[in-house]
């Protein structure tokens, strides 16, 4: 660790070197539209606060602060007929000029202020516990990796199921149960290495080492859990969404950033179309450098990259058109010791290559109608490839026949919306959403076929709802249709929340949906001449919940939640009594036939107590207490796999800002994130059988009857930022598991030792990296 210590200390003292002695300001510009018709607003009143800084509106909805003092500011944005707005915070830096895209909501017979961050500002309150997840806490969060599915991690009700890997257990509900969105329209798994962490090695449906869109790309993420609104469709326990950044329509700026596992370049601009704009990004990654330095990841080579853009076209209509790709590629590779006598595992015997590629284009087109309507649109295709080959070595160390696993995924996913305001208390809309899913998957161990199969089907999402504000009250009913065109399996979804805004600082809510999800394709498509499951229908799930926000201070919330989900129709044997259903599954094959007679259940409460950074120290500390069970053809109520029974989180950060002799506006700040969770379930192990048979065999009578232990940890993230004239840079030094704990994995049978083996989780991982903005 001497080398960390070392190298910390230099560039920290390096990037402190004063540059001029003056007062930095940046410029705030952006757009306002009405968030219903988007019709482009002029003449909006925008405050600086704590400033007799300001501007309007010009005829395009366009407005310009320049010579803003660099730092955290809160902006007022008034307008007749509109609630005013309160956008706090707004983060100015030096090297970057600071773009926002405002939307006002018409107001009502109540007229109110209502104060959000900036990001908060972009979505519907027809779901009132959407979790907004900014770039600010991405960057600020410990040991996220500018990963946003790894900052959901600290959020009440939710658990990580591994370390490697960013899979989102959700309320007790398998990683599985989620939906990655990118612009509204589902995706392929946007991860890299998307078998990290899993006991087979194969590939998950969502979950991976990595994100594939790096956070320079995006303007925010939002986090769905319970009764997500009427638009969205195929999960049963939450969707990420993720929205896209455009690029500065006036200036260039470029973004830069190297660390220990690799290096990334961002760059933006305008392009020669008036007030278009580009943003692109590319990043390497390896964690070579870190294995040098002695940390352990199982002698496996890791390596990604990958590329992604986003063009933005505005129009002078108020149209707006995007035009976006992403694409990734991640290996992984371990290669057998060729002396025996240091095969000290299963593992130990094979080399083991594993390749994945992930790639994506889309577009958006949205277009104000009139003053009572608006209609948007999008588009995107995504595919994923991965193939995983792990071959043993015989005792001359040459290649005999092993495991060869293939998985091709696609998905083309088209959106259109219609929206018409009555008035402003009453809006309609109705929409359909189109995905055509296709896969392919092989299975091969020892020349033996376990599971192959191809198929396609497109899932058909018609949509509609109603929205009414009524004085305090705001109500949205809906009506939600899925039909999978591979079996004519449907569902017919209504929703329907009620918030009542009790005052300007409280708020209660009440949500109800059915949701349905298709199953995973290795349960449809991979089948032989004695299992056929492509006639399996959708998993459906009731959700209910009930929360309440309240403002303790200007500066302190505390929400409560409480929530109930019923599964059912989830996949179970249908030939024997069996503890076995496809709702604990994560990346595993299923040889026998199933039915659609399983259930499960979930019910909890969630606590979260938030203080937004004032004084320059922040704190988020949520606790969730639930209980997850499941029933499979045996009738048995069980505790599922992922049933933790309590998760705990929790999140201090603390800054120190000051103006060097010379001028320069520095940051100094400590973060510090804790862990605690009630450890999942697992299986025993029929140690006897398993040494009969070669492969792990479990006591199936006794499912999940194994609790972990359970699961601590904490992480740390120390940062330093020096604003000079013309750049921002800030060197970071993150610790995943500072204190190294012990956190067990998974169990499995080893037959080289002949005894089960504890595989535990991720140790201590430092990671420096130091990023600049010109």
């Amino acid at each position: 660790m001497k080398l960390f210590t070392y190298l910390f200390v230099f560039v920290f003292l390096l990037s402190g070197a004063d540059i001029i002695g003056q007062e930095y300001h940046q410029t705030i510009r952006g757009s306002i539209r009405d968030a219903d018709n988007q019709q482009l607003l002029e003449g909006v009143s925008i405050l600086v606060l704590d400033t007799d800084l300001g501007g309007v509106s010009d005829s395009l909805g366009n407005f310009t602060l320049p010579n803003i003092p660099i730092g955290r500011h809160a902006l007022r944005v008034s307008y007749i007929g509109y609630h005013t707005l309160v956008i706090n915070p707004v983060i100015l830096e030096s090297g970057k000029e600071t773009i926002l895209e405002i939307t006002l909501e018409a107001s009502t017979s109540v007229l109110q202020s209502v104060v959000v961050s900036a990001a908060e500002n972009q979505f519907s309150t027809a779901c009132p516990t959407v979790r907004v997840l900014t770039n600010e806490e991405t960057l600020k969060f410990p040991a996220t990796f500018d990963d946003p599915a790894r900052m959901v991690m600290s959020l009440a009700g939710v658990a990580n199921d591994n370390d490697q890997a960013n899979g989102l257990s959700i309320r007790g509900n398998s990683p599985n149960g989620m939906q990655w969105q990118l612009e509204g329209l589902e995706i392929v798994n946007p991860n890299h290495t998307p078998n990290a962490g899993t006991f087979s090695d194969r590939i998950t449906q969502n979950g991976g080492g990595v994100n594939i869109l790096s956070v320079q790309m995006l303007d925010a993420s939002y986090f769905y859990t319970g009764a997500f609104p009427v638009e969205f469709g195929n999960a049963i326990s939450g969707i990420m969404d993720m929205k896209l950044r455009k690029g500065n329509d006036q200036n260039h700026e470029f973004t830069g950033q190297a660390g220990l596992i690799g290096i990334e370049l961002a760059s933006e601009g305008p392009l020669p179309t008036q007030r278009s704009s580009y943003l692109v990004n590319y990043r390497y990654s390896t964690v070579g450098l870190l294995q040098k330095l002695g940390l352990e990841f199982g002698d496996e080579a890791i390596s990604f990259q990958d590329l992604s853009f986003n063009l933005s076209f505005p129009f002078n209509s108020g149209a707006r058109a995007t035009f976006f790709g992403m694409g990734g590629s991640s290996d992984n590779n371990f290669k057998a010791k060729r002396d025996s006598s240091l095969w000290q595992f299963d593992k130990d015997g094979f080399d083991i290559d594993f390749i994945s590629r992930m790639g994506l284009l889309g577009g958006t087109l949205s277009i104000p109608l009139s003053q009572k309507g608006s209609w948007s649109s999008a588009i995107a295709f995504s595919g994923l490839e991965s193939q995983r080959l792990a071959t043993p070595l015989n005792s001359d160390y040459e290649p005999v026949p092993g495991e060869k696993d293939e998985t091709v995924q696609t998905k083309l996913s088209i959106r259109s919306t219609y929206l018409h305001k009555f008035s402003p208390n009453n809006r309609f809309r109705i929409g359909i959403s189109l995905t055509n899913h296709y896969s392919k998957i092989t299975s091969i161990i020892n020349d033996q076929t376990i599971a192959y199969g191809q198929g396609s089907g497109l899932l058909f999402q018609p949509y509609l709802d109603w929205q009414y504000r009524k004085g305090k009250l705001i109500t949205n009913l809906g009506l939600h249709y899925s039909l999978f065109t591979f079996n004519n399996s449907t569902a017919v979804e209504p929703r329907a929340s009620v918030e009542w805004k009790v005052s300007s600082k409280n708020s209660l809510s009440l949500s109800y949906g059915l949701h349905s999800q298709l199953q995973l394709p290795q349960l449809y498509y991979s089948s032989n001449s004695h299992i056929d499951n492509s006639r399996l229908g959708l998993n459906k799930a009731h959700h209910l919940g009930t929360a309440y926000k309240q403002f303790l201070t200007d500066n302190l919330q505390l929400i409560t939640e409480v929530f109930y989900q019923r599964l059912f129709n989830m996949a179970v044997s249908l030939d024997r009594e069996s503890s076995f259903s496809a709702y604990n599954m994560l990346e595993s094959f299923v040889e026998e036939n199933l039915s659609n007679e399983g259930t499960a259940e979930n019910y909890g409460l969630e606590l979260s107590m938030k203080r937004f950074q004032s004084n320059d120290y922040y704190y988020l500390v949520n606790a969730t207490v639930y209980q997850s069970k499941y029933q499979g053809s045996d009738g048995i109520k069980r505790d599922s796999r992922y049933n933790g029974n309590y998760i705990l989180n929790a999140i201090l950060g603390k800054s120190w800002n000051w103006t060097s002799k010379k001028g320069n506006l520095r940051s100094l700040g400590v973060n510090i994130r804790g862990n605690l969770l009630g450890g999942f379930r697992e299986t025993p192990i029929d140690a006897e059988s398993s040494l009969f048979l070669g492969r792990t065999v479990y006591q199936e009578d006794k499912a999940f009857s194994i609790q972990q232990k359970d699961y601590f940890r904490v992480d740390l993230r120390i940062y330093y930022q020096n604003n000079s004239p013309r750049s921002t840079g800030r060197i970071s030094f993150d610790i995943q598991n500072l204190l190294n704990t012990q956190n067990t994995a998974f169990s499995y049978y080893d037959f080289r030792q002949a005894v089960t083996v504890q595989k535990y989780q991720l140790g201590l991982i430092p990671m420096l990296s130091y990023r600049i903005k010109i």
